[in-house]
């Protein structure tokens, strides 16, 4: 990590520990619709196993039809959203 790089709190290591934490985790599109939405962190986990981690990824939006934006998670902590990403 470079000395401009966002300190990762421990508990944003995987779906394992944000969900034992009790954190709330939503995805964000940047693209043309701007929706976000909270992420069921347990059945993500069900689908990924508990050591997936969604520091630095992205996918498309399918929060609106349409949409082809990029998706981008962020997570709840020091009273607001942060972003999951360096």
């Amino acid at each position: 990590m470079g000395k401009n790089a966002p300190l990762r709190p421990a508990w944003t290591e995987n779906l394992g520990t944000l969900i034992d934490a009790g954190v709330t985790v939503r995805a964000s599109c940047a693209g043309q619709c701007k929706k976000w939405k909270d992420i069921d962190l347990e059945a993500l986990a069900a689908i990924k196993g508990r050591d997936y981690d969604l520091w630095n990824r992205r996918s498309v939006c399918r929060l609106t039809e349409g949409c082809e934006g990029p998706v981008r998670f962020r997570f709840s902590g020091f009273a607001m959203m942060r972003p999951m990403w360096d």
